[in-house]
């Protein structure tokens, strides 16, 4: 038996068991779906990516602080010149603990731009939900500054948006994981695969194992 053989049926029986102890939690994380009403989905959306991005307690700092959120809405930037909107965005991003700032700040001053272009926070929502299917969302989500393969899939995944429920967001923690198991890969499509073939045989889909593997992985692999 080869190392991906027994490193599958070894995840695929403790997530079976952690699935069935932690169902009440999944279900509250479906739950959220409701989010995708939201009319600023994308731009809070992009402000959650770049807050977790490199370190989770960005989150704390921005998300969960009502006073830094409050500055970097679309609708307060909108109100502000470009230079200042800049100035404003990486203060805030920094004063939130957000790692590398500057940068994210860049990203998203870009992003806003981008989205004005496009006529809206309402008309960019409408443009990514007319994608047909998962991969041309993960495109189009892919376009916008600082947006790659892991949260283009995370950024629907949250919503559980139905062509999002067998993907798996290859992350550095699903990333050590594998590198404990031993097990290597040359894509990110193979990686992600390797983890939905887990779910299938412990009877999940790919974003439930996804939101344990984020949650529970010291359960999953001490």
């Amino acid at each position: 038996m080869d190392r991906y053989t027994q490193a599958r049926q070894r995840l695929v029986t403790t997530v079976r068991f952690l699935a069935s102890k932690r169902r009440g939690f999944l279900e509250r994380l479906k739950a959220e779906h409701d989010q995708l009403e939201r009319p600023d989905f994308i731009w809070h959306c992009l402000l959650q990516s770049f807050a977790t991005m490199g370190n989770v307690r960005g989150w704390d700092g921005l998300i969960d602080n009502r006073d830094n959120y409050q500055k970097v809405t679309f609708d307060v930037l909108s109100q502000l010149p470009p230079s200042e909107r800049l100035s404003v965005l990486e203060k805030t991003l920094r004063d939130a603990k957000v790692r590398w700032p500057a940068k994210k700040a860049k990203w998203l001053a870009r992003n806003f731009d981008r989205i004005m272009r496009m006529g809206g926070l309402a008309e960019a929502k409408a443009t990514l939900l007319s994608k047909p299917g998962r991969a041309e969302k993960i495109e189009f989500l892919k376009s916008f500054d600082g947006i790659g393969d892991k949260y283009a899939r995370n950024i629907m995944m949250v919503v559980y948006h139905p062509d999002f429920r067998e993907s798996v967001a290859i992350d550095k923690r699903i990333t050590s994981l594998s590198d404990k198991l031993g097990l290597s890969f040359d894509r990110y499509e193979e990686h992600e695969q390797f983890y939905l073939d887990v779910a299938h045989e412990a009877g999940l889909n790919g974003w439930e194992l996804d939101r344990l593997l984020f949650n529970f992985r010291d359960e999953i692999m001490p």
